[in-house]
């Protein structure tokens, strides 16, 4: 009996050790991109006026917040044109699109694909250093094939201190397109649910 004791004490520690570090490690909470919940900053960030006269014209952002991942928690900041043109989805059965010149007639391409004015947008973007997070369906969006307007068409950025001048160049490009249609904003978060390959 004497000769078992030792051997079932130092068994009894080394389990109690052992289940002490994986405690440890179980409970150590992962370092989570903030993002993953969503944008950061705020709304209160936005200072571009509601519905103005002048300027950009914006609708109140349409906020979501529930969703799989961050990509779909944030905010959809719609930008309406002044101009005649129309935005299209690039696939519009039988329609002829095309991306107007500089200076061109209002009924030269009077529909233009939705994905060359995001392309134009995320280059302008990137340039003022402003981190693009997607171009496609938005915030919010419930997409019904290829209607544009259910799309919520946005360039996605992360953070809400960068709002105003993403609006700002939504509106720059809609003025020079002559785009009277709408473009967006999403104020979003990242994906991370994905697994990486």
């Amino acid at each position: 009996m004497l000769r078992q004791t030792p051997f079932v004490l130092v068994l009894a520690v080394t389990t109690v050790a052992g289940m002490s570090s994986c405690a440890s490690v179980s409970n150590r909470s992962p370092n989570k991109d903030p993002l993953c919940d969503g944008p950061l900053g705020t709304r209160a960030q936005l200072t571009t006026p509601i519905g103005a006269a002048q300027g950009p014209r914006i609708d109140e952002p349409l906020a979501c917040t529930k969703g799989g991942s961050g990509m779909d928690r944030g905010a959809y900041i719609r930008i309406h044109g002044n101009g005649t043109r129309r935005l299209v989805m690039e696939t519009a059965a039988g329609e002829q699109l095309c991306v107007p010149p500089p200076q061109a007639a209002p009924d030269v391409c009077p529909q233009v694909p939705a994905d060359a004015v995001a392309s134009e947008i995320s280059k302008r973007l990137q340039a003022r250093g402003i981190n693009v997070n997607g171009m496609g369906a938005g915030v919010c969006a419930q997409p019904v094939g290829q209607d544009f307007d259910t799309w919520n068409y946005s360039v996605g950025i992360t953070n809400w201190k960068d709002a105003d001048a993403a609006v700002a160049i939504v509106d720059e490009v809609l003025r020079e397109g002559g785009i009277g249609h709408h473009f967006g904003i999403s104020v979003r978060g990242i994906d991370c649910t994905a697994v990486p390959l």
